[in-house]
């Protein structure tokens, strides 16, 4: 059964979407999109052999190796010069890893990321715009006491502003949720530091919060 967080992406993605799902672990998000015939292929990559002999068996439990192209391998070093990926999702990993992974020459052939991380927002909005890509929009999800956010970055310029880096931007759903993890984490912060930049910033997130 594919989880609320997971089924959260599958509306970013289009039917004309060519699309690698890099680390995918146990393919259930490529095993409901192509039974919901959001897509008809999909290439799926782990660097896990053992994750994605899992993921492959789910696979053929739908008998859907035909959709679906399984390759073991680090990120989009699986893709060759023959294929025509437009599109990459990334989920479950940190940031750190996410922008490692973007590091690869394929990345100019790519139009979309559709990215979900739960946490350093702000270093990957700084970084994916930087390579060439602007926030289309960003949702914010929640799932067993911890948040996520769906980040869809599209080919583009982007010029955000600090605050827009820290904070995300007016296209973001379901903000709140967003400004209070922040709140939160600035408390406890503040509580050690007392640093009054970070008090600012829990205050402002507060106004933010009242003016929505």
């Amino acid at each position: 059964m594919i989880k609320d967080r997971l089924k959260s992406l599958a509306k970013y993605v289009l039917k004309t979407d060519k699309v690698i799902d890099i680390g995918c672990d146990h393919a259930l998000l490529d095993i409901y999109l192509i039974k919901h015939n959001i897509v008809d292929k999909i290439i799926i990559s782990d660097i896990s052999k053992n994750a994605l002999e899992q993921g492959i068996k789910n696979v053929d439990k739908y008998n859907l190796s035909n959709n679906i192209d399984a390759r073991c391998g680090n990120g989009l070093l699986v893709l060759t010069s023959k294929d025509c990926i437009d599109t990459i999702i990334i989920s479950g990993m940190g940031a750190y890893t996410i922008l490692d992974i973007l590091n690869n020459d394929y990345l100019k052939k790519i139009t979309k990321l559709i990215i979900q991380s739960n946490k350093d927002y702000e270093l990957l909005r700084e970084k994916i715009t930087q390579l060439g890509f602007f926030i289309d929009c960003e949702e914010v999800v929640e799932e067993n006491n911890k948040i996520y956010i769906n980040m869809i970055f599209k080919r583009g310029k982007s010029n955000l502003s600090a605050e827009e880096i820290l904070y995300g931007t007016n296209s973001m759903i379901n903000k709140e949720i967003y400004y209070k993890y922040l709140i939160e984490k600035y408390n406890k912060i503040y509580k050690n530091s007392k640093d009054i930049e970070i008090l600012n910033k829990i205050q402002f997130l507060k106004s933010l919060i009242n003016t929505n």
